[in-house]
């Protein structure tokens, strides 16, 4: 006890128990979602949902490049402690969010067409509830992601839960009645609003305990000129971002049928408590990796070696479980009719695990201001993609595909941020 004690006193081992509790609770909410809706819907229609989901994170792009992009200033304010500041900045962002998320809307709406044809979906309502899912993700990003920032992770984990709970009450009662994906959908843009309100009301009772009296100029402490210089660079870091962990549900629905991309979209999802738990991790890395490159420094060795133990650890003991109880965990969570997939569900857990790594290099590198590795990732994507292209007869043979296109990227991210760690850290936006 003595020991667990101690462990509990660094801030940072802290940080990770919450936020991997909380990772875990909302994992199994998540998990309940699909084990209740995956026997409400047929596998194709469970397929289509899958395809609309990742198309939804794709298309949230900009949601994606404002969540760097929040992170990264917002960390500024946190290690200078000036709420008030950031509560400006955050003002600030908000105005030009709405402009973006405009014309981002109504060129989404515009695409209706095409995308309900290239998907192959049955009515293009959950495109409709998939295009409000990416406004309400934006409205929430600033506020979510601020409260990362200051790491606030008991906060931010009860949003994340507010949201997680909504969405399974919603999906199920929606997938019983209409026996369709696309009112499920609407389940994902309602769960997203609940922890939109719920992280304001967070944000809000952080500024009322703030003891900050410094003025709320955000501006003296971040040029508004230079963020602007970067920010193409965020938001293609983050756009690659979006497409290394997607790309591969869209391309197998598109090349493939509805049935196979029912499968390979419940592996998917079970071989990704992997990439969630670690992403717990690197959330909590995240926020000290960039306040430390705000100071010319690179994220504590110690911290990075133990954020990366966890998430090796993490990541064998899952794929351990689900190579000797693969048969008994699909057909709990999705049904008898899963079990003819059930043999590869230990090879999604290996590419859960290499796309975690990716993105944990990939984050320290942008924490670091170094965009280069964004090539990287855009690389990856394209490997990826003539592979899928390539081979997708078989579940085995998609992959493999990715695990390589996965290892290619890690590799190649490894030795970029190994061949800059004696450069000296220059911060080009303050």
């Amino acid at each position: 006890m003595s020991v667990i004690n101690q462990a509990l006193k660094s801030r940072y081992i802290r940080d990770n128990f919450i936020f991997l509790i909380g990772t875990l609770l909302g994992g199994f909410l998540g998990y309940l979602f699909h084990f209740f809706v995956a026997r409400k819907l047929t596998v194709g229609q469970y397929g289509e949902m899958q395809s609309v989901f990742a198309l939804v994170a794709i298309a949230g792009i900009f949601t994606s490049g404002f969540s760097y992009f929040v992170i990264k200033y917002s960390s500024l304010f946190a290690a200078r402690n000036a709420y008030k500041a950031n509560s400006q900045f955050i003002s600030y962002l908000n105005r030009k969010l709405f402009g973006i998320v405009a014309v981002v809307s109504l060129l989404l709406i515009a695409s209706i067409p095409f995308v309900k044809k290239i998907l192959h979906l049955s009515d293009i309502w959950g495109i409709v509830a998939g295009i409000l899912a990416v406004i309400f993700s934006a409205a929430a990003v600033v506020y979510q992601e601020t409260l990362r920032a200051w790491q606030k992770f008991f906060s931010l984990t009860i949003a994340g839960l507010a949201a997680a709970f909504s969405k399974l009450i919603f999906g199920y009662s929606f997938a019983s009645f209409f026996k369709k994906s696309s009112p499920v959908v609407w389940a994902l843009a309602i769960s997203i609003a609940f922890g939109w309100l719920a992280a304001i009301c967070f944000w809000k009772r952080a500024k009322e305990k703030s003891r900050d009296g410094a003025g709320g100029d955000w501006e003296k402490y971040i040029s508004r000129k230079k963020i602007w210089k970067n920010a193409a660079w965020i938001f293609f870091f983050s756009l690659v971002i979006a497409l290394v962990m997607n790309i591969d549900i869209l391309l197998v629905k598109i090349l493939t049928t509805p049935e196979f991309t029912g499968y390979y979209g419940a592996l998917s999802v079970l071989g990704k408590i992997v990439l969630w738990l670690n992403f717990s991790v690197v959330s909590v890395a995240l926020p000290r990796a960039c306040a430390d490159g705000h100071r010319g420094e690179r994220l504590d060795s110690k911290i990075f070696l133990f954020s990366l133990g966890l998430m090796l650890a993490i990541g064998a003991g899952l794929i351990l479980i689900y190579y000797n109880l693969a048969p008994m965990l699909v057909v709990f969570l999705f049904g008898e009719k899963y079990r003819a997939a059930s043999g590869f569900l230990w090879v999604f857990g290996l590419m859960s695990l290499l796309l975690s790594l990716l993105k944990f290099e990939a984050d320290l590198a942008f924490a670091k201001h170094d965009f280069r590795v964004s090539w990287l990732l855009l690389l990856t994507v394209f490997v990826m993609a003539a592979a899928i292209f390539r081979f997708h007869g078989t579940l085995a043979q998609v992959a493999v595909s990715v695990i390589f296109s996965l290892l290619l990227g890690y590799f190649f991210a490894v030795l970029l941020n190994f061949s800059s760690r004696k450069k000296k850290i220059v911060e080009p936006i303050i």
